[in-house]
């Protein structure tokens, strides 16, 4: 006679064995569309995932220069969990009217990857070509 609850955990067994074999065949885990992530071009480390993408100002990517006179090419995100803020908010010339920006980098390596702008929106303008897509 089996222990109360042994059957649960050896159903529960089987089925955890069934899913990694499953798994296995199919050339590891599925990755869904929210499973891609932007990785720091500096360290590889993950920075926002593809499902937080936002456009700015209706485009995928924006083109602004600032006062030194250098470019960014930025993508918009409304999450970046692989960022860190290191400066105060500025609305000093600021790319998006209404918002003030803060300087991200990023928290494994430290690399400046863009801005976090809050105010009349809150989201980050990443530099693409800092990241690495999906």
């Amino acid at each position: 006679m089996a222990r109360p609850g042994t059957e649960r955990n050896e159903r529960a067994e089987y089925n955890s064995l069934v899913l990694r074999e499953e798994t296995q065949q199919a050339g590891g885990a599925a990755k869904t569309e929210a499973d891609r992530v932007w990785r720091c071009a500096a360290c590889a480390a993950e920075v926002a995932r593809d499902r937080h993408r936002i456009p700015l100002d209706g485009a995928a990517t924006r083109a602004f220069v600032n006062p030194d006179g250098i470019e960014y090419v930025i993508a918009g995100f409304s999450e970046a969990p692989g960022c860190a803020e290191v400066s105060s908010p500025s609305p000093y010339w600021s790319w998006f009217p209404g918002c003030a920006w803060q300087v991200s980098v990023c928290r494994g390596c430290s690399a400046h990857l863009g801005w976090r702008f809050t105010g009349a929106d809150r989201f980050y303008g990443l530099i693409v070509g800092r990241l690495t897509p999906p």
